[in-house]
């Protein structure tokens, strides 16, 4: 019930901001090339949609987004796990991996275009180094945060080393890796855009270049809602594995 009137107030909300954006529109009489009613924008979808041209360029992001964070994830998962056992190495390489965090990542779309060309690999990339932080990090946190006591535990219960990390250090871990991969999730939407506004020949950032050279706002406001609808979307997707997973956690819903 509550989820229920939780929608409805969302949607409520949603033909509210409607309303006002057609009703400010009608009044100021704003040219179309400014701000474009809400019904061009449906209209340009639907010419989009049947011209196949929104599916192709969509599954071409969707594509680097899956592969990328992927790659990311694992990487971070694995790196986060060894820095977090071995302190000594993990004290050696923060100077260097603080530098290269705060590194701002688009200004490396551009080299990664020149070195790996106007395909996929360069996206990938891109959101893979992107993806890679955020979930290492947390993985660190989440695994030093495990309690002494539970490795006395295990010890007494004879566990091997296999069990300690799976059962014990990567549960606990959980919470932690889960923050980290939604951060790192939405950080890969970005990333795989603005690679793709670098120089690509198919995605959802090629589309707002090309409406950006065509002068066609209506086509940049589109594309940017079906961004904004494919981030929307997958973070939900995201969050109902989080809860899954971490039933039994206190951050889960309830």
């Amino acid at each position: 019930m509550k989820n229920l009137k939780t929608r409805s107030m969302s949607f409520l909300v949603l033909v509210a901001f409607v309303v006002i954006w057609k009703v400010m529109v009608t009044l100021l009489k704003t040219p179309t090339h400014i701000l474009p009613p809400p019904e061009d924008i449906l209209f340009k979808f639907i010419e989009l949609v049947r011209n196949s041209v929104l599916q192709k360029n969509f599954l071409a992001t969707l594509e680097e987004i899956v592969i990328g964070f992927s790659a990311g994830a694992g990487l971070g998962i694995i790196m986060g796990y060894i820095l977090a056992k071995v302190e000594l190495l993990e004290r050696a390489l923060s100077p260097y991996i603080l530098i290269f965090q705060t590194a701002p990542k688009i200004s490396l779309a551009p080299l990664f275009v020149l070195w790996f060309g106007l395909g996929i690999l360069s996206k990938v990339v891109l959101i893979a180094l992107v993806t890679l932080f955020p979930v290492m990090i947390n993985m660190i946190l989440g695994v030093r945060s495990t309690e002494k006591n539970y490795y006395h535990l295990m010890r007494v219960l004879k566990a091997r080393p296999w069990q300690v990390m799976l059962k014990l250090e990567l549960m606990n871990a959980l919470p932690y890796l889960m923050t980290g991969l939604r951060v790192g999730l939405v950080l890969s939407i970005t990333a795989a855009v603005i690679g793709e506004m670098m120089g690509s020949r198919a995605g959802l950032g090629f589309l707002l270049i090309l409406g950006n050279e065509m002068y066609d706002i209506t086509l940049l406001m589109t594309v940017i809602l079906v961004i904004s609808l494919l981030s929307f979307f997958l973070d939900v997707g995201m969050k109902k594995l989080q809860d899954r997973l971490l039933s039994w956690h206190e951050s889960s819903a309830k």
